[in-house]
């Protein structure tokens, strides 16, 4: 594997499901930056899940299954192609975030990974509330803009996020705090870099593709939110449940214009 592809297959390898030559555990712990550095190609590798999701729209369209059942097969494929990992992050966030107790207590029902009724609540509503915005969307020219724009914004926010918020468990050696090493704000400047040139070049094709822009003002609110009601800091917990309500937000947004 060639040095410089490293981090955009971690991030691939990562973020999806796809059969991608990820880095050994030995390549990892010679190099403890990669995953940090593989942040900025998080939106890149969201374009990409979004070129398969499109690719998809499109041959679903050739089914003449009704746009409800489109709508329903092609939010399973969403989530067989994360793995759900990103509605895990959610289910943990809705439950810590939720809950009426002090900062330290969230950090630690958001550890447990057993599923409260916030989380399946969160879950349950986020999921309903795509697949309706997706059997809007089939019916709309904007289709293929929502999905390759929803997860490239998606994937961007955790980037933002983890970089410009410190980690929320001080000296945790979990997955998320291992994640972070090696993310600079370079990282981020490659990722912001990423999504401009696609946003523009969408808005070049039609000016409607703006309303996607909903999704990264609703992941910035919500992780400001979210670091608050965390003691300042966030978790990967907290990157997951951004990428989904920023899916969610550029969805609702190019669904309304």
């Amino acid at each position: 594997m060639s040095p410089s592809l490293r981090p955009l297959l971690a991030a691939l390898s990562f973020l999806t499901t796809l059969p991608v030559p990820g880095p050994s555990s030995a390549q990892a712990a010679e190099d403890p930056g990669l995953f940090g550095r593989s942040f900025a190609w998080f939106p890149l590798a969201g374009l990409i899940l979004g070129g398969l999701l499109a690719v998809a729209t499109w041959l679903l369209g050739w089914t003449g299954l009704a746009l409800p059942v489109q709508a329903g097969l092609l939010l399973l494929l969403w989530v067989l192609l994360t793995g759900g990992l990103h509605l895990d992050g959610l289910m943990d966030a809705c439950d810590g975030l939720f809950a009426p107790v002090p900062p330290e207590r969230r950090l630690a029902i958001m550890a447990d990974v057993h599923p409260g009724a916030f989380g399946v609540l969160g879950v349950v509503l986020l999921l309903g509330l795509k697949w309706a915005l997706l059997v809007q969307l089939l019916e709309s020219p904007l289709v293929w803009m929502a999905l390759l724009l929803a997860p490239s914004w998606g994937r961007w926010s955790a980037a933002w996020a983890a970089q410009r918020f410190p980690y929320g468990r001080a000296g945790d050696a979990s997955l998320g705090s291992t994640l972070r090493q090696g993310l600079t704000v370079r990282q981020l400047r490659i990722a912001s870099a990423t999504m401009l040139i696609l946003q523009v070049l969408l808005l070049l094709v039609r000016w409607e593709s703006g309303g996607a822009l909903l999704g990264p003002l609703l992941g910035l609110l919500l992780a400001r939110w979210a670091a608050a009601r965390l003691g300042g800091g966030l978790t990967g917990d907290v990157y997951g449940a951004l990428v989904e309500v920023v899916e969610l937000g550029a969805l609702l947004g190019l669904a309304m214009l």
